[in-house]
């Protein structure tokens, strides 16, 4: 079963992507879903967090993610200790995910592939780009932040033409039609 990477920078697309792969018959692990989630359920993981950026990490149990967001994209060396504690555990979860999958291939999908030097492990990796006003206009509408902080996310995550150099598709989204034709065309020659 061949392991296809999915990613691209935070608003480019990757969910909606991800769904046309779904809707293709093709198990779909999210990785952001699988750490929230970790951070939540692990009171190991939990432990370490709190020990890292301190009780406001939590609230009522549940993850503070504007205060996490707020001290980790103002801080590289925070954001790397938090990715160390939090993506070996994901990679993990996905292992015990993939033994139950049955299919042609697989889609992982994540932001930080190549950030986290992941790469090695996928047969193939896709990228979906997206016109960077498209981005904010995303994000401020679905997270509701502001320019100035997607900026900050952004200069965290390698550049998009870079993301697209590394991979072996690279899509650009400029709209869902189009999103979905290069995903069908891709899905064809993965079979």
């Amino acid at each position: 079963m061949k392991k296809i990477a999915l990613t691209g920078v935070i608003g480019s697309g990757k969910t909606t992507a991800a769904s046309f792969f779904k809707d293709l018959g093709i198990p779909v692990f999210i990785a952001d879903d699988c750490a929230k989630d970790l951070m939540v359920s692990d009171s190991n993981l939990k432990s370490l967090i709190i020990n890292l950026l301190g009780e406001y990490a939590y609230l009522n149990d549940e993850l503070n993610k504007e205060f996490i967001s707020e001290q980790i994209f103002n801080n590289k060396s925070l954001l790397d200790s938090v990715n160390s504690l939090i993506h070996p555990r994901v990679q993990k979860a996905f292992d015990l995910w993939l033994k139950n999958q049955n299919s042609k291939y697989v889609i992982y999908e994540a932001a930080l592939i190549f950030e986290n030097n992941s790469e090695n492990i996928f047969d193939k990796i896709i990228c979906v780009k997206t016109p960077v006003d498209i981005i904010h206009r995303r994000i401020s509408n679905r997270e509701n932040y502001s320019k100035k902080r997607v900026e900050k996310i952004l200069a965290s995550q390698l550049s998009q033409d870079v993301k697209c150099s590394m991979s072996d598709f690279c899509i650009e989204n400029n709209s869902k039609e189009k999103l979905l034709s290069e995903i069908n065309k891709i899905h064809s020659s993965l079979l």
